[in-house]
């Protein structure tokens, strides 16, 4: 039985100088090797640190998928905290303030283009006390603090108290809470399913059992990266078996970023998709349609 953590630092020994991820910047994919990552999260993480997170604690992350986005979860479950992913999906000031509230979190992990939604629950949800911005932005609230002060807090943070963050990543075990994934909520308020490390793992060895899964596999992650079949078999599955893991180039607007699912495929040639019923239909549409 194995945390998380333990699932990465071993890929990460194992596949150290393999692209984990991949990212589209200007007019290429730029790649992220498994020991460039384990950096980046170790850093992160010991800022989160450096802002008093504690063991338990839950902080909540509204992104596009991007490569920060497994860095930020790896980091908050490095510091013994548990996920909070949200849905880009979602646009009522309501149902974030629901999960955001229900689940406890004390902060949560941004991106520019979804910071415009949680404006209005700055104040008015008092137990969240940071807003992490994943992009350079101008901030406008006391509460915000973009990644590249959190990642200078980290620099600090190893320099002096390194040992601190060894020890608190030791301390986890695998029946440790790792993520709160909600439902819907189409037929009542929304569900909190907690979901521990050995949830994660169990899922990644089951999956590995029955699809072969090598080193030189990429994947362009089309599902949203909260998506509980997505979040298993695409982040952690590919994770485990040391292979690549492609985001889909963000848009200003959803259907922008959709439209650009087909040029990304040309660019990255994923050995394999993962995909729901719906998007499915409409690959094979297209694909009939010549």
């Amino acid at each position: 039985m194995k945390t998380l953590i333990q699932l990465f630092e071993e890929s990460v020994e194992k596949f150290r100088d393999n692209n984990l991820l991949l990212e589209k910047i200007g007019n290429q994919y730029v790649g992220m090797t498994f020991a460039q990552t384990r950096e980046r999260v170790y850093r992160m993480a010991a800022g989160l640190l450096s802002l008093g997170v504690s063991k338990g604690d839950r902080i909540a992350l509204l992104s596009e998928g991007r490569n920060d986005w497994v860095v930020s979860e790896l980091a908050i479950l490095y510091t013994g905290a548990a996920n909070v992913p949200l849905s880009v999906k979602l646009m009522e000031t309501s149902d974030l303030r629901f999960r955001l509230s229900h689940s406890g979190a004390r902060m949560i992990i941004v991106s520019r283009n979804q910071l415009a939604k949680i404006i209005p629950l700055k104040d008015e949800l008092s137990e969240l006390e940071k807003v992490i911005i994943l992009d350079e932005v101008t901030k406008e609230h006391p509460k915000d603090i973009l990644l590249k002060e959190v990642l200078a807090l980290g620099d600090a943070f190893l320099a002096e108290k390194r040992h601190l963050l060894t020890e608190r990543m030791q301390s986890i075990q695998p029946g440790d809470l790792a993520n709160i994934c909600y439902t819907s909520g189409t037929t009542a308020d929304p569900k909190g399913i907690m979901l521990s490390h050995r949830n994660y793992t169990a899922n990644a060895e089951q999956s590995l059992s029955l699809m072969d899964v090598f080193p030189w596999y990429t994947t362009l992650l089309i599902l949203p990266w909260d998506h509980s079949f997505a979040h298993t078999c695409g982040i952690y599955t590919l994770m485990s078996a040391g292979g690549s893991l492609a985001a889909v180039q963000s848009g200003k607007t959803a259907m922008e970023t959709l439209k650009n699912i087909p040029v990304n495929i040309r660019e990255i040639r994923p050995v394999f998709l993962l995909s729901v019923p719906a998007l499915a239909k409409n690959f094979r549409k297209n694909i009939e349609k010549g």
